[in-house]
């Protein structure tokens, strides 16, 4: 941490209330020292033009509540009016991102909380390493928040074992499940299991990370929460099945259980009144992912990959799991009209194509893909336009080449598979396609055939098509005469292309 790199003696004027030195005084002698020493470099502005010292207290402690709080605390060197400033704030930011000094952080939380003096919090926040010895003082700190009635607390605090899992991991006190006044909840390595009910009625945002996580508890907390609006999970084990009844929740986010599993992962949403869902990142043995009841879905995101170990004798299966588990989720989304493919399900549609396994079918109006548009990604999209035909946003976000699935793809990739996505998948007529946007313009070009190909397509069989902006994100720097060249090259051919609707334009990012 930056207060232990500079020493006790930067924190204690701000953090200690019984240190020798008077922090004031001290602040007097250095401003007089800076006068002496502007006096010395021209004309400055007086001190009555000092345009921040005139602000209101609740401007500056508006500012003050945007920075972490160690860095809040620094402004008492200011002047008089700001030595105890930062006691009124009431914002409260502690980190360790080292997750190297977890007693000098604790130390410092326990010495500000002495001076804080603001009788509301709208945010207390930690984050760093946690050390079961430190249970009794992060319990006075989540006593400090709840009475003073915070709006947002978040724990993350990140395990000394090497498995999270373990015994060391922060017990949330029984009375925090009682604070009917917090609206957002944020935790990471912390236990959760209520005693008796849950009584977060204000609650409207909960993010659960790194934690077992019975159903019996999921069932707690959401009946505890009437207001609940945004739940997220990420890397919790030991639930399969959501049973999501809660009128108010309009977001559900599960990220990743990328940890030792003892039971295949097998996960059934029931969820009819949500409106957006995000399945994202690194799954072990999932073998099942279905949405039971997504009537009220209206932009899902799957953006995951279930591993798989190329060195086992298992690989085979796993693969025809996830075949089983991309078909499933696609069987219920027909109704959805914002969809995002990720790179690996989309490279497990093209495995599928290849194989002839039936494609899906969703009536959505706006379609992003994650690729790293390789040849063996041109069935996958060649399926999902075909099978997609209401699409009229087309977004194809091309990332860097990665290696996960190469093995299986090409041992079920050959020529003849190039060619037929050619010839016979890209036969859409993309009737209500009207914008497309290719971002990761520059990644392309070691793909250059299959990129010129998609976009030759698009423009020859979007009939009604405005746009198609090909963009980058960021402008590289010092790119050589020859890539310039290129990038021309490229763009030349593009443009030369036959289009089907006569009000396309195509835009470059120069």
């Amino acid at each position: 941490m930056e207060e232990e790199r500079n020493g006790s003696r930067e924190r204690s004027a701000p953090y200690s209330p019984h240190h020798g030195t008077n922090p004031i005084n001290s602040v007097e002698e250095s401003s007089h020292d800076h006068r002496s020493k502007r006096r010395k470099h021209g004309p400055i502005l007086e001190e009555e033009e000092d345009r921040i010292s005139t602000l209101l207290d609740s401007i500056l402690l508006r500012i003050l509540s945007s920075l972490l709080t160690k860095d809040a605390i620094k402004t008492g060197v200011l002047s008089k009016r700001w030595a105890y400033l930062w006691t009124s704030v009431p914002s409260l930011c502690f980190t360790d991102t080292s997750f190297k000094n977890a007693d000098v952080l604790a130390t410092a939380v326990d010495e500000s909380l002495l001076l804080h003096r603001a009788p509301k919090l709208t945010n207390f926040s930690v984050l760093f390493k946690y050390k079961p010895h430190l249970k009794r003082r992060v319990d006075r700190w989540v006593r400090f928040a709840t009475t003073a009635k915070v709006d947002q607390l978040s724990l993350r605090l990140s395990a000394s074992h090497l498995d999270p899992y373990e015994n060391d991991t922060y017990k949330l006190p029984q009375h925090l499940y009682a604070d009917e006044f917090v609206s957002e909840l944020d935790f990471h390595f912390c236990e959760i299991k209520p005693n008796g009910l849950v009584g977060w009625s204000s609650l409207k945002r909960l993010c659960i990370g790194y934690t077992d996580l019975s159903e019996d508890v999921i069932n707690k907390v959401l009946m505890g929460s009437p207001k609940l609006e945004f739940l997220k999970l990420q890397n919790c084990v030991d639930f399969n099945r959501f049973d999501i009844l809660l009128e108010s929740l309009r977001k559900l986010v599960i990220d990743s259980c990328s940890l030792t599993c003892h039971e295949p992962i097998e996960l059934e949403i029931v969820a009819p009144k949500i409106e957006s869902l995000e399945i994202l990142g690194h799954f072990y043995g999932m073998t099942k992912c279905q949405i039971k009841d997504g009537s009220a879905l209206v932009e899902v995101k799957l953006d995951f990959e279930i591993s798989i170990d190329y060195e086992s004798g298992e690989a085979e299966e796993v693969l025809k799991d996830s075949f089983e588990v991309v078909s499933e989720l696609f069987e219920n989304l027909h109704q959805v009209k914002k969809l995002f493919v990720g790179e690996w399900c989309l490279k497990i549609l093209s495995i599928m194509s290849v194989k002839n396994l039936p494609s899906p079918s969703v009536n959505c109006k706006c379609l992003t893909m994650k690729a790293t548009v390789e040849k063996w990604d041109l069935p996958g999209i060649a399926i999902l336009l075909q099978s997609f035909p209401y699409v009229e946003t087309l977004v194809i976000d091309i990332i860097s080449k990665r290696d996960f699935l190469a093995t299986s793809l090409l041992i079920c990739y050959d020529e003849m598979s190039h060619s037929k996505s050619k010839e016979v998948y890209f036969k859409s007529s993309l009737r209500f396609l009207k914008t497309v946007k290719i971002f990761g313009f520059r990644k392309s070009f070691h793909i250059e055939e299959v990129f010129i190909l998609v976009v030759e397509f698009l423009l020859k069989n979007a009939k009604v098509l405005e746009k198609l902006v090909i963009t980058e994100p960021q402008v590289m720097q010092n790119e050589t005469h020859d890539m310039l060249l290129k990038y021309l090259q490229v763009s030349q051919k593009l443009l030369s292309f036959p289009r089907a609707s006569p009000r396309a334009v195509v835009m470059f990012p120069f």
